[in-house]
């Protein structure tokens, strides 16, 4: 066994994946749950049944997709794990540990993205049939009718005035609240990811997330309401995300984000490796090292810089991986490869339509001296602005020229680097063309986990049009209610 639990468990609960019986813990999410049993695949991606497992556990990235009680294409880090629950695996047959369509990638050289829109086409006849099959083919999750409970209840829709909106309940988020409350404004802070204490003089909105931008009205969702926000000021305190180095295998269960690792540790008590490969640089890398020690993880390689890592290795899950040490490339035995690289998450800028520029391998948003944007009424605060002292390593990963060509760029989509440069050299320059041609960003992580290697392999500023939602939304949320 390579992942394990390390810290007794209490409040167990029963429940079972793919048909099999686990235990967890109460109040864990159900990926959690399934490493510290060591059930690391969780998914296949869409193209070529790449394995998947947790990587982030934000619920942004869309690795550890799984049926759960019928419902299709859930988060399962989002997803507390409870007594009788029942999960399955998505994206495969038989099983996601076991799937036989992971053949396709085999033939991956000769099955061009997006090649089911020109091929399969004559006669017209057999055209749906044809799309049936590639669709069983495909990896995606498939709704049920039968048995399900009535219609949605429905959400009802508040519109709110305040003269400051602060987007992100995280300490850069809750620091300008504050600021903004002290000189007499009135303030609302939506958060979605994390509970946030109440602020003097600051209405506070937890678990509501902001899913668009309409000419200034910000839209947002929560459990039981839809909200319709417009403010004079809007801060985004909206964080950084994750950032896969970008090498051939950096999307095998096994490769993990760093804080993720910390909170694996210090939260649930589960270590999710024995020899571990550090790589990158800065405080959630050095604070990654610390817990491991003190876990006894047993084998610890690096730090070292995201630029020295060559590939990783593995089937299922990581066996391996080629780093550059002295100046030779050289494998080491890991099962672990935990990064720490982040970038900003220009989501709501974006959509704003507030304009960025790319620092070093990375894209920022373009900022005057107190953090406005090219959107007078939007300022960014915080590891969003994606500047020095805001914990994110932009410039730390490969330049474009760098990056393998079998290094994956849209882990949604299966899209390679030499795919984006192939559309590149052909002419298609735009990077809305090469997102269409690829399919690049259009899976179900909107492009928050790709939109940097993707700028990054095709060697440009501008990024394709940005629409909402902002966050993955499911048709029923928006239903008013009868």
């Amino acid at each position: 066994m390579t992942a394990r639990r390390i810290a007794p468990a209490e409040r167990t609960v029963r429940f079972t994946f793919d048909g099999r019986a686990f235990e967890g813990v109460e109040g864990e999410s159900l990926a959690v749950a399934l490493l510290a049993a060591d059930r690391v695949v969780l998914s296949r991606s869409f193209r070529f049944h790449r394995p998947r497992g947790l990587m982030c556990s934000t619920g942004g990235c869309g690795w550890c997709e799984c049926e759960v009680d019928g419902v299709p294409s859930v988060r399962s880090c989002r997803v507390p794990v409870r007594e009788g629950l029942v999960a399955r695996g998505e994206h495969a047959w038989p099983s996601v540990e076991h799937d036989l369509l992971s053949g396709v990638g085999w033939f991956s050289r000769w099955i061009p993205p997006t090649f089911y829109h020109h091929r399969f086409l004559r006669p017209r006849s057999l055209r749906k049939r044809y799309l049936d099959v590639l669709r069983r083919f495909g990896g995606r999750g498939r709704l049920t009718i039968a048995g399900r409970a009535g219609a949605p209840p429905g959400r009802r829709t508040q519109r709110l005035d305040s003269d400051v909106l602060v987007v992100g309940g995280g300490p850069a988020g809750v620091a300008a609240a504050t600021r903004a409350a002290e000189a007499g404004s009135t303030i609302i802070l939506i958060e979605a990811d994390r509970s946030v204490e109440p602020l003097a003089g600051v209405q506070v909105l937890a678990d509501v997330a902001a899913v668009g931008w309409y000419d200034g009205m910000v839209a947002a969702l929560g459990d039981d309401a839809a909200y319709e926000i417009t403010a004079g000021t809007v801060i985004a305190a909206t964080g950084s995300y994750d950032r896969v180095p970008l090498v051939p295998g950096a999307d095998r269960p096994g490769v993990v984000a760093a804080r993720l690792v910390t909170d694996l540790i210090a939260r649930h008590g589960v270590l999710p490796g024995r020899r571990v490969l550090l790589v990158g640089e800065g405080p959630d890398v050095a604070a990654v090292a610390e817990r491991l020690e003190e876990a006894g993880s047993g084998v610890v390689h690096g730090p070292i810089p995201t630029a020295a890592l060559v590939a990783v290795h593995g089937r299922r899950r990581v066996t391996g991986a080629v780093i550059v040490a002295g100046g030779r490339q050289q494998r080491i035995a890991v099962d672990l490869v935990v990064f720490g690289d982040r970038s900003p998450n220009l989501d709501f800028v974006l959509a704003a339509g507030a304009a960025i520029e790319r620092r070093g391998d990375t894209l920022v948003p373009v900022l005057d001296a107190v953090g406005r944007t090219t959107v007078p009424s939007l300022s960014v605060v915080g590891s969003a602005t994606g500047r020095s002292g805001a914990s994110t390593s932009a410039g730390s990963g490969p330049a474009p020229a760098d990056a393998h060509d079998d290094a994956m760029v849209c882990f949604c989509e299966d899209v390679r680097a030499h795919e984006v440069r192939a559309e590149l050299a052909a002419g298609y320059t735009n990077p809305e063309l090469v997102k269409r041609r690829t399919g690049a960003l259009t899976g179900p992580c909107q492009g928050k986990s790709c939109l940097q290697a993707f700028a990054c392999v095709a060697g440009t500023e501008s990024v394709p049009t940005a629409r909402p939602p902002l966050r993955p939304v499911r048709l029923g949320d928006l239903v008013p209610p009868p």
